[in-house]
């Protein structure tokens, strides 16, 4: 088990690089609380890493894994979803829902990480697809 300290240090080596141009902003590596400002939280205490999001005074979510790779699937879902949106705003065709970009360009950034991510976030798009297919006749989007 990694501390907080090494557990930075390994979660943005292993991101940086693969990918350029990371903003952390979104990301703090230490302990988070209630009375923490909004954001999400990664932290290792008693053997289990810890991934809290903080929104408006309350703790929203608190993940507890001993997996490591959980840990780097969360925070590049984060840093990710930022980048693929950049990315989909700029590559947008003409009557095509803009999600064809955008999930594109997710599972390319995913694929940089090892089969195993590019599946399991191929499988996440299927089943957003599944719930909400594309709708190629949006106008103006």
């Amino acid at each position: 088990m990694l501390s907080t300290k090494e557990l930075e240090q390994y979660i943005k080596n292993e991101i940086s690089c693969k990918l350029k141009d990371v903003s952390w902003d979104k990301i703090n590596f230490k302990e988070g609380n209630e009375n923490s400002p909004e954001g999400t939280y990664i932290f290792s205490k008693n053997d289990k890493y810890h991934i809290i999001f903080a929104e408006k005074g309350k703790i929203r979510e608190d993940k507890i894994t001993s997996e490591i790779k959980e840990v780097l699937w969360n925070v590049l879902d984060i840093i990710s979803f930022d980048m693929a949106m950049e990315y989909a705003i700029h590559n947008r065709v003409e009557n095509k829902d803009f999600r064809h970009a955008l999930f594109e360009k997710e599972i390319k950034i995913y694929s940089l990480f090892g089969e195993e991510f590019e599946q399991k976030k191929c499988l996440e798009i299927a089943e957003i697809l599944e719930k909400n297919p594309y709708n190629d006749s949006i106008i103006g989007l």
